[in-house]
């Protein structure tokens, strides 16, 4: 079941939810390697996981174009 949020495309869905999918094996990866049920090695591949997923979700956003800062302003400014 697809969920579709207004000014997102399916695409962006689709990445997003693989990058939770990512975060989502990667966490699990790591819990298990504290308990011992697998090695450090597999829990260090569940970190390279969730990494991947961070930089799915955030990292290959364009920068915003269409914002541009507000010019300070100052309390002293000369009213007319």
């Amino acid at each position: 079941m697809t969920i579709f949020w207004p000014n997102k495309s399916l695409d962006t869905m689709k990445r997003n939810q693989i990058a939770w999918w990512f975060s989502a094996v990667g966490t699990g990866l790591i819990a298990l390697s504290w308990f011992d049920v697998v090695s450090n090695k597999v829990g260090w591949c569940g970190f390279g996981l969730i990494m991947v997923g961070s930089v799915m979700e955030w990292g290959v956003r364009p920068p915003r174009s269409d914002t541009q800062p507000l010019p300070p302003t100052t309390d002293f400014e000369k009213k007319d």
